[in-house]
């Protein structure tokens, strides 16, 4: 009998809780495509969660694959992420796609003309309005190096910096 507890406790550890979690985070990698000179822009995030937040800004069940799902999505990245240029003008990535796991989500944008990133504001809201301990991660990889952007509830966006040349 007690080999039979101990079983079932070893196996209920193994089975990966996908309802909870502690942690609330998303990242976002934009980076220059020195190839075909578009700027890249990949979000991921856990299912999950974005699962949630879209039943609640829908108000029923959210599922992929569903008539109108992609463009749920889609509604919800234009809203809550968004890039401004050093001119003040609002830059909308064009919508690539996304694709999914049981456990996360890819949603693929970008902006087929590159231009330089340096001194352009982002903010990155998502999934902040339901879980207050979000952090959004924004990685950005171009000519000018590679820097994080740490955002959360408090600091929604920052400006893009670039590396100054080390002269010698």
């Amino acid at each position: 009998m007690i080999k039979l507890v101990a079983a079932t406790g070893f196996l209920f550890a193994l089975i990966p809780s996908v309802s909870a979690h502690r942690y609330f985070f998303g990242l976002t990698e934009i980076s220059a495509n020195k190839n075909t000179q578009a700027i890249e822009i990949v979000h991921q995030y856990t299912l999950h969660d974005v699962q949630q937040v879209l039943k609640k800004r829908l108000g029923k069940t959210f599922r992929l694959g569903e008539q109108g799902s992609e463009q749920h999505i889609r509604d919800w990245i234009t809203e809550k992420f968004q890039l401004v240029n050093l001119q003040g003008n609002k830059v909308e990535p064009n919508w690539v796609g996304f694709e999914a796991d049981y456990q996360k989500i890819w949603v693929y944008q970008e902006i087929p003309k590159r231009d330089n990133l340096c001194g352009w504001d982002v903010s990155n809201t998502l999934l902040m309005d339901s879980f207050s301990a979000q952090v959004n991660t924004i990685n950005v990889v171009d000519d000018h190096g590679n820097r994080s952007l740490i955002l959360t509830i408090k600091n929604t966006s920052d400006t893009i910096t670039c590396q100054q040349e080390i002269k010698e």
